[in-house]
């Protein structure tokens, strides 16, 4: 009997295409993603459908394009008519988790009025189950991290910036940020 692969699909935000050590970028080192690409599938030259990043996913999530899927901006609602790749994958018996978030708001045709996930854009896209939901707060994860050691003196917004900046500097973790923030103020331990 066949076992069906395991499938981790990694969608960040905010990094630039080349900045892999496994594409041969001359100062960035990312040995644990250059690890599963080496032992999976690495999309060499898959770029992003359209900007900002919810949209993005969604075009990617969807396999549609943004004018066929109209979700233009973070938390516009999706229509619930169309499917997508974790919606998919449970028809084939898998179970999508979701570590992160989609920015897609629920389609609120179909909800009451007093639903509380009309109140939020940081709803989880349709078929997938919530491991880790790291809405804009990311309290958890950010728990997490401090728990781990790691120094993070403005929380949230200080999470994906390393410091200080080396010439091989070592990917430990990503997130979205929207606020400029000076570098020489984060210290993450290895």
């Amino acid at each position: 009997m066949t076992q069906r692969p395991n499938v981790l699909l990694i969608c960040a935000d905010q990094w630039r295409g080349d900045c892999l050590s496994a594409l041969g970028h001359p100062n960035v080192r990312t040995p644990n993603l250059d690890a599963l690409a080496a032992d999976g599938m690495l999309f060499r030259k898959h770029f992003g459908q359209c900007t900002p990043c919810g949209p993005s996913r969604t075009s990617l999530l969807t396999g549609l394009y943004l004018m066929n899927h109209r979700s233009g901006r973070n938390g516009t609602p999706l229509d619930a008519r169309h499917t997508n790749i974790a919606l998919e994958a449970r028809k084939a018996g898998y179970r999508p988790a979701l570590f992160g978030y989609t920015d897609t708001s629920a389609d609120p045709r179909d909800l009451d009025a007093n639903d509380p996930s009309l109140k939020t854009y940081e709803s989880v896209m349709p078929g997938f189950e919530a491991a880790l939901h790291l809405p804009d707060e990311m309290e958890e994860w950010i728990a997490d991290l401090l728990a781990k050691g790691y120094d993070l003196p403005g929380g949230r917004l200080m999470s994906s910036v390393p410091s200080p900046v080396s010439k091989n500097l070592t990917i430990v973790a990503s997130a979205t940020f929207r606020r400029s923030i000076r570098p020489s103020t984060v210290k993450l331990h290895s």
